[in-house]
């Protein structure tokens, strides 16, 4: 009897064991099924954090990169001329009726947006309250944001790549203004004395900088363009 046990009991042992295996195998390969997509996962994820960071550059990028040549998004009295002789002959849009800022040189085209205060900004070019208008004279003062999430032509991202002699349109109640840049400086937040008026017809565009920082500002003057 001793010896039936004893054989009985390892005849249990040796059956119980395969089916305590087959469990853990199967965890095993789900296990490693998981860990292929792991890796791809893991390289997404960074590639998708690194281009989420990339953006708020992306404009510095593109121009440095491609060195895009000036935009004109509208017919201009100044194509044909002496300041314009080369500009493409093709078949643009007829000038905004409304008030729009464009800087051919950066892509700027945006609405100019009237308000009380900052909070205008979030709806294009702020035009300063009790600062003159094109057609009026004096000094018109404009400002914008430096930079919006995925802004594009509608932010004054690369004002800091302005220099004197580059040209800037504002189309004002129906009609086309041209200025030339004149200077360009850098003034603490507190300069005021750039939204006094002026007797002459003068532009005056600022934003904030550095970029992504209300430091200072970047100022451009301009005046009119004769042709």
């Amino acid at each position: 009897m001793g010896r039936s046990r004893k054989r009985i009991t390892n005849k249990r042992t040796t059956a119980a064991s395969p089916s305590k295996r087959r469990p853990g195998a199967r965890r095993t390969r789900a296990g490693s099924g998981w860990s292929r997509f792991r890796k791809p996962a893991s390289i997404a994820a960074i590639v998708v954090g690194l281009v989420i960071l990339a953006i708020p550059f992306s404009p510095w990028i593109i121009y440095e990169t491609f060195k895009p040549a000036p935009v004109y998004p509208y017919q201009t009295k100044l194509a044909g001329t002496s300041v314009l002789p080369d500009i493409p002959d093709v078949k643009k849009p007829e000038p905004p009726k409304g008030n729009r800022l464009v800087i051919p040189k950066i892509g700027v085209d945006v609405a100019i947006v009237e308000g009380k205060d900052e909070r205008a900004l979030y709806r294009g070019i702020w035009h300063l309250p009790d600062t003159s208008t094109p057609d009026r004279g004096g000094n018109t003062v404009l400002t914008g944001h430096r930079f919006q999430y995925l802004s594009g032509p509608k932010t004054l991202y690369l004002l800091d790549r302005m220099q004197p002699g580059e040209i800037i349109i504002v189309y004002w109640q129906g009609k086309e203004y041209d200025y030339r840049v004149t200077k360009r400086k850098v003034v603490n937040p507190d300069a005021v004395e750039i939204l006094d008026n002026t007797k002459a017809p003068q532009l005056t565009i600022f934003t904030c900088t550095p970029i992504f920082s209300t430091k200072q500002r970047l100022v451009l003057f301009a005046e009119p363009l004769t042709t």
